[in-house]
């Protein structure tokens, strides 16, 4: 299970975003990545996720839409603002939330952390879940399917 050239968070523990796959995450959310890249994506997905987002015809077209253009310059930076807008002026951006796709990373990272040779213990602390859980996971690790994600910066 574990992977060769996976980064690892301090102390020996595997993050989340080193073990999410393309296949695991709803189209929006991929066609987002093409959009935005991988960072971007995510970062929209953390701030956005599950609420539709009306994207403004531009920066400048009215005070909600340029509140909006504002929000998303804040999120994203002008450059990921500018992009959605380009290809989403004038329509509601159902932003996915993604929640199976990043657990399904959690549950990676979990795994390959116990077969690095940590205890039930020290993997539950790690990801602030109960030994019980950690114990379910490990019975049922999804499967690393497809391209895995990479990130820039």
């Amino acid at each position: 299970m574990d992977s060769p050239g996976v980064e690892v968070a301090g102390s020996g523990v595997p993050r989340r975003e080193d073990f999410l796959f393309e296949s695991d995450f709803p189209e929006t959310a991929r066609n987002l990545a093409r959009l935005l890249g991988w960072d971007g994506a995510l970062t929209l997905i953390r701030e956005l996720g599950g609420i539709p987002f009306p994207i403004p015809k531009g920066p400048n077209n009215n005070a909600q839409g340029a509140a909006r253009y504002e929000r998303l310059a804040e999120i994203l930076g002008e450059d990921g603002a500018l992009r959605l807008v380009q290809e989403y002026a004038d329509e509601i951006l159902l932003v996915p939330n993604c929640r199976q796709a990043l657990a399904k990373g959690s549950k990676r990272a979990m795994a390959a952390f116990y077969d690095r040779g940590a205890t039930l213990e020290e993997v539950a602390a790690a990801f602030r879940v109960s030994t019980r859980w950690v114990s379910i996971v490990l019975k049922d690790v999804p499967p690393e399917d497809g391209e895995r994600i990479s990130f820039h910066g």
